[in-house]
């Protein structure tokens, strides 16, 4: 018997040991040891993983206040009506905040958290991305969006991208041979743990044939991300968020992006962390068509193509079509009522309603099981 147990734990540990030599073949070495010590993604990754910072302004600027109690606003929930502080409460969430013709109306925060708390936006990022390319466009650095990828990354060609242009990939039309899921062992766990996130890009090629719905991929925007760390030169893509952004919103308090190494490259698709404020200051440059007050932050014209739904009816997944996004633009969803959103795993929002003036901020450890993007909206469509 005993002989029995122990043939039964050697062809086990042989199993093991053959799988997670399959494994690191497949995504290599370094990332089957990040994914065995940390984990599956978290809020707190720019916690565990090398990063690089992104200082505070130095003219920082508090928001005006405006303060409302909306704590008890009803909310409805599966045919259940839910005093907001009591969604907040009991759904994981870290914060909450609300901005209102660009005063701030109304905050929360889970206990033990605050206005400090830094969190992972995960893939809120890909719109601060597109954003940023859009400065990048507004400064000369890349010429427009009909540019073809292999006009920076030359490497790319034999992938197919000289069949790609910058708008493609900031819409995710680009066919990329990318599949979005948590399979161990492909390309999108690849990704988010590999050491050598150029190196991972640059393999990227085009499928063969043309997707013919929108399907979301985080491969296109790490090409895109590639593209202006290759443009910036000897600034990284933190350092040209802080000059361009962070540096004239009056940014309150420092962020910080992960990057694949030490003094890597910034994993762009997902990984910039930010306080609850610093982050609606985003949402309040593209309600107020690219201004921070008096300084224009990105031009009128780069604001109205990013707002612009990409996708036909016929292009629209079936999939998509029961649920609250309706289409996409550069780097965020379109939403009802003319609101826009960026949106992140685990129920990050910041959603944007540029005709009422209205940015809300939601950041959690997981969505609690609702769907935020109904619980936002109603607390925008009860605004006067």
């Amino acid at each position: 018997m005993i002989r029995k147990l122990a043939i039964g734990i050697a062809v086990l540990v042989g199993l093991a040991v053959v799988v997670i030599g399959v494994w690191m073949v497949a995504i290599g070495p370094t990332s089957v040891v990040r994914v065995l010590t940390n984990g599956t993604t978290t809020v707190w990754d720019h916690l565990r993983y090398p990063a690089r910072t992104v200082a505070s302004s130095s003219r920082p600027q508090p928001w005006e206040t405006n303060l409302t109690d909306l704590s008890q606003l009803p909310v409805t929930l599966d045919d259940e009506v839910v005093r907001l502080e009591e969604v907040l409460g009991t759904t994981a969430s870290l914060s909450f905040l609300v901005i209102d013709d660009g005063k701030l109306i109304y905050e929360w925060y889970a206990d033990g958290h605050g206005p400090e708390t830094t969190v992972m936006n995960f893939s809120i990022t890909k719109t601060v991305l597109g954003m940023m390319i859009g400065a990048a466009i507004d400064d000369g650095l890349i010429g427009s969006v009909i540019d073809p990828v292999t006009d920076y990354l030359p490497e790319m060609t034999t992938g197919g991208l000289d069949q790609v242009n910058i708008e493609q990939l900031l819409i995710m039309g680009s066919s990329l041979d990318y599949v979005e899921d948590d399979n161990p062992f492909g390309r999108h766990v690849e990704f988010n743990y590999t050491p050598d996130l150029e190196e991972q890009t640059l393999r990227l090629e085009v499928r063969s044939q043309p997707d013919p719905t929108f399907i979301y991929k985080s491969g296109d925007f790490a090409v895109l991300g590639l593209i202006l760390h290759r443009v910036l030169g000897e600034q990284s893509v933190a350092g040209y968020l802080e000059q361009r952004f962070w540096e004239p919103m009056g940014a309150t308090h420092e962020a910080v992006w992960s990057t694949d190494h030490a003094d890597g490259l910034e994993r762009v698709w997902c990984c910039l962390a930010t306080t609850a404020r610093d982050l609606a200051r985003l949402g309040q440059v593209i309600s107020s068509n690219g201004m921070w007050g008096d300084s224009r932050i990105l031009s009128e014209e780069w604001l109205a193509n990013t707002l612009t739904p990409a996708y036909p009816p016929n292009q629209w997944p079936t999939d998509y079509q029961g649920s609250v996004f309706r289409n996409y633009g550069y780097g965020i969803w379109q939403m009802s009522g003319g609101a826009w959103a960026g949106q992140g795993k685990g129920g990050q929002y910041l959603y944007v309603q540029p005709e009422r003036d209205i940015v809300v901020v939601r950041q959690g450890e997981n969505t609690g099981n609702i769907s935020w993007g109904s619980v936002i909206s109603q607390i925008v469509d009860s605004r006067p």
